[in-house]
């Protein structure tokens, strides 16, 4: 009886073994096909972003943002963008003159000034005064080489000893600053940085080949140039440079190690800087004390959104530019480098985590033990994991938890149907989140299943009739009932022929979105036509109602696109396919700004761009909704794109010189033009409300730091 349980056991062992060797081939096959890689990253990134919040500050950088606030104030002084490039002349020379290390660029001046030499001049000089590096763009188009390039980037250029046994792949193009700004800098670098295959910027190569020769990266060069060639030796997975020997992952990359979502970094207003540094020539007190840029290096970079110079990182999804160099350059003088696991190591952890994972299935009889015992080592990577992130090593801890997983769910199919019970176990398992009324649906797509959802950028669509509920206490209830039920048939008709999805009723109210489950590349051009046909066709409609005596109806409608969340919500028993998220409540908003604007349709700005070429609209205000602290541009939608009226065109152009004055407080001369516009089209609502505000505003003017933004405090 001894001799068959020892038996017993051997079997168990050998075929938990066995089983655990089958999951770790399939493991092999995930890995290196690279099927678990995109979870790896977005498991990085929430270490990344659970390593920043107690990350030591950036004490080595700062940057000067080129910010929506400077543009604004360099505009009110009739300053547009492009800035003139003698703006950065008093930058960079308050930097050096409060001891900055370094003044770096991430801007390129490719193109001579459109405001003539002398502007480039005007910012050579300043370049010249101290430690100054501007970027150059490296490509891998051909383009043609120009006879100035090589004396240009020489003196800048890597003295490279490549140890490396395979050859890197070489740049074909470079495009660097125009010559009198190229010959006045201290030094040039690349800002050419490849993200991740998934947009995200985790890594940059440190180091680029170019024609036979070496170009560093901005950063690089920023550490460590010294006025000549920089001596460096490139090997496996390292690179000497400065003295200091840099660490690179297996693609030859350097792995950034962020230390917050960008807003770590000191940061100081571009407009700002130009500001103290007149104050300082003035001897009065400047805006900014020189004592916050002595020592640092100073990377100068934009930040306001229109400029697209916001990059997605593991620590946020609009992280500046410049700061990604920043980073670089912190990590440099800080040596704080964080590796990535060789796969020897982590195929060896694998294989252990597998196999522990198939001896205990077959070893512990008790399902919730060994369902227990899996789940701590599980726990148990995932310590390892977090805290050798806090070390600078990187485990891709996915590949040993799919291994977990793989090899108990092979040992435990395997331990049940050997033992015949794995059909009770299956029962019991799916009793807890099936219904029976869904069981045929959910067998044939099991993934409805799990609840939750995934991020699309979408369009979605609000409407909702005017004084509906005063004017259903007017009529009988069979007659709101028709009215309503007419209506809502026929603007779902036109929503679904739009290739629109209907997410709900509520009432008379209508929530429609395009763009899911089926993608949609013109989801807002759809959603702006079908708002313009349900317009259309509630205007014959009231004829309709007024021929069989019933009121007549208005509708408006808010329409937004933006990133939402978009899946199956709601309790294990009953869930719905519906979207939510902020831009899903600025849509309900806009419907309700239609009251405050006596308009029917409001679009916001995000839809207006992506529908720009197939819609007509007049600009309505900068509106600042309830629930929402950033403002929003608003427009109201005319039409289809050529099909606006001559009578309307009119009414737009006055709308459009009022709008400008009354941005400038001009209020006078903002309300004749709104009175033209209300004369060639009398029940025009955004002129009568901004003849309201004007005539108010001429009796009190608003204070002196109005921004023009309309606050709505109501829904």
């Amino acid at each position: 009886m001894r001799l068959t349980t020892l038996q017993s056991r051997r079997d168990r062992i050998i075929a938990g073994l066995t089983l655990a060797t089958l999951s770790w081939a399939v493991l092999l096959v995930l890995y290196f096909g690279k099927f678990l890689e995109s979870y790896e990253l977005k498991t990085y990134d929430q270490l990344c972003r659970f390593d920043a919040r107690d990350a030591e500050k950036p004490r080595h950088t700062a940057l000067v943002a080129v910010d929506q606030g400077s543009l604004e104030a360099a505009g009110k002084q009739g300053i547009n963008w492009p800035w003139p490039r003698q703006m950065y002349a008093p930058i960079v020379e308050f930097c050096l003159a409060a001891g900055a290390r370094a003044v770096v660029f991430d801007v390129l001046f490719t193109e001579p000034s459109s405001y003539g030499v002398e502007d480039d001049l005007l910012l050579a000089e300043a370049l010249k005064k101290g430690r100054t590096f501007l970027p150059v763009f490296l490509s891998r188009e051909e383009r043609p080489q120009p006879t100035d390039e090589k004396p240009l980037l020489e003196p800048f250029l890597l003295s490279m000893h490549n140890r490396l046994s395979q050859a890197h792949t070489p740049y074909k193009s470079v495009v660097i600053p125009v010559d009198v700004l190229a010959r006045s800098t201290y030094g040039l670098g690349n800002v050419e940085i490849p993200p991740d295959a998934d947009g995200i910027y985790r890594r940059m190569p440190l180091v680029f080949l170019y024609r036979n020769e070496w170009i560093p990266a901005l950063g690089l060069s920023a550490f460590a140039y010294g006025g000549e060639k920089i001596p460096a030796t490139l090997e496996e997975n390292r690179l000497s440079v400065a003295g200091v020997s840099i660490p690179l992952l297996s693609d030859g990359n350097f792995l950034l190690r962020y230390y917050g979502d960008g807003r770590e970094f000191p940061r100081l207003s571009a407009f700002n800087v130009i500001q103290s540094y007149l104050a300082l020539q003035e001897g009065a007190e400047p805006l900014y004390s020189p004592e916050l840029l002595r020592d640092k290096i100073v990377f100068l970079g934009y930040t306001a959104a229109g400029l697209y110079d916001l990059k997605p990182t593991p620590t946020s999804s609009i992280y500046p530019g410049a700061a990604i160099h920043a980073t670089l350059v912190e990590n440099l003088l800080r040596r704080d480098f964080r590796t990535r696991i060789p796969t020897l190591p982590l195929l060896a952890l694998t294989a252990a985590t597998a196999a522990a994972a198939a001896l205990t299935v077959m070893l512990v009889a008790s399902f919730w033990k060994l369902s227990l015992l899996v789940a701590l080592y599980a726990v148990g990577l995932v310590l390892l994991d977090v805290t050798a992130f806090g070390r600078n090593l990187w485990i891709d801890v996915v590949l040993p938890i799919t291994g977990l997983l793989l090899s108990f769910a092979t040992a435990t199919t395997f331990s049940y149907a050997t033992e015949g019970r794995q059909r009770r176990q299956i029962k019991q398992m799916f009793s807890h989140y099936m219904s029976d009324l869904l069981l045929e649906d959910l067998l044939k797509n099991p993934d409805k299943l799990r609840l939750g959802g995934e991020k699309r950028v979408l369009t979605v669509f609000f409407s909702d009739l005017a004084g509906f509920t005063s004017l259903s206490e007017k009529l009988k209830p069979e007659e709101v009932v028709s009215l309503l039920n007419r209506y809502l048939s026929e603007m779902t008709d036109i929503i679904m022929e739009s290739g629109g999805l209907i997410d709900k009723y509520e009432g008379d109210a209508i929530m429609a979105f395009w763009g899911a489950p089926i993608p949609q590349e013109d989801h807002a051009a759809r959603a702006c036509y079908a708002a313009l046909d349900n317009q259309h066709r509630l205007a014959e409609l009231r004829e309709e109602f007024a021929a069989a005596g019933l009121p007549p109806v208005y509708a408006r409608i808010g329409i937004n696109t933006g990133e939402m969340i978009i899946g199956n919500m709601g309790s294990s028993k009953r869930f719905d396919f519906t979207v939510i998220g902020d831009n899903v409540n600025l849509a309900s908003r806009l419907e309700g700004a239609g009251k405050e604007y006596g308009t029917g349709i409001i679009i916001s700005e995000a839809t207006f761009s992506q529908a720009a070429d197939r819609v007509e609209v007049r600009e309505l205000d900068f509106l600042q909704v309830k629930g929402k602290e950033i403002p929003v541009r608003i427009y109201e939608l005319l039409s289809r794109k050529g099909e606006l009226e001559e009578k309307m065109k009119e009414v737009r152009d006055y709308f459009e010189t009022g709008l400008a004055h009354y941005r400038r407080r001009e209020w006078g001369p903002a309300l004749e033009a709104f009175r033209r516009a209300l004369a060639v089209r009398p029940d025009d609502g955004p002129s009568r409300t901004y003849i309201r505000r004007c005539e108010e505003f001429l009796e009190q003017p608003p204070p002196d730091d109005w921004d023009g933004v309309y606050r709505l405090m109501t829904k």
